[in-house]
C-alpha cells in the first residue's frame, strides 16, 4: 500500500493482466455466441494492451471512501483477504478446479467484468 492515507495499491500489471486475459478466456468457454461478453473481451483487453507498464496502479481510494468505512483499514482487507482470495479463485477456475466459481461468473458477468475504462484514467510513472 502506498500513500497517506495508505488508500492505494500498487500491484504487478503483467501479471493481473495475464491472470485476467487468461480467466476472460475461461469464461468465454461458457459464454459462446454471446456477442455481447465477447464485445468486453475485446474492450478490456484493447484497454490492457494500451496500459501495459511495469506496475498499475488500482485506483482504490475514491471507491473504498465511498462506503463510509475506515480507507486505510478496507484497503488493508483487500490486500490481505479479498485481492488473495480472487486471485486464488481465478487460478484454481484456470487449473480446471473450480467449475461452480465459473459458472458463477458466467451467470452474472456483467456485474463482473463489464467495468468502464476511461482514456483520461492513465498516469505514467518514471522509471
Amino acid at each position: 500500500m502506498i500513500w497517506n492515507p495508505r488508500i492505494g495499491i500498487a500491484a504487478d500489471y503483467a501479471g493481473g493482466a495475464a491472470l485476467l486475459r487468461d480467466l476472460l478466456h475461461t469464461v468465454g468457454k461458457g459464454l459462446e455466441g454471446d456477442a455481447e461478453f465477447a464485445d468486453c473481451v475485446a474492450r478490456t483487453t484493447a484497454h490492457l494492451e494500451k496500459q501495459q507498464a511495469a506496475y498499475f496502479i488500482l485506483e482504490t481510494g475514491e471507491i473504498i471512501s465511498m462506503d463510509g468505512d475506515d480507507p486505510a483499514a478496507s484497503v488493508q482487507r483487500l490486500v490481505a483477504e479479498d485481492i488473495p482470495d480472487t486471485v486464488a479463485e481465478a487460478e484454481a477456475a484456470l487449473a480446471g478446479r473450480n467449475e461452480a466459481w465459473l459458472t458463477s461468473l458466467r451467470a452474472d458477468w456483467q456485474s463482473h467484468f463489464a467495468s468502464f475504462y476511461s482514456e483520461a484514467l492513465y498516469f505514467s510513472f518514471p522509471s
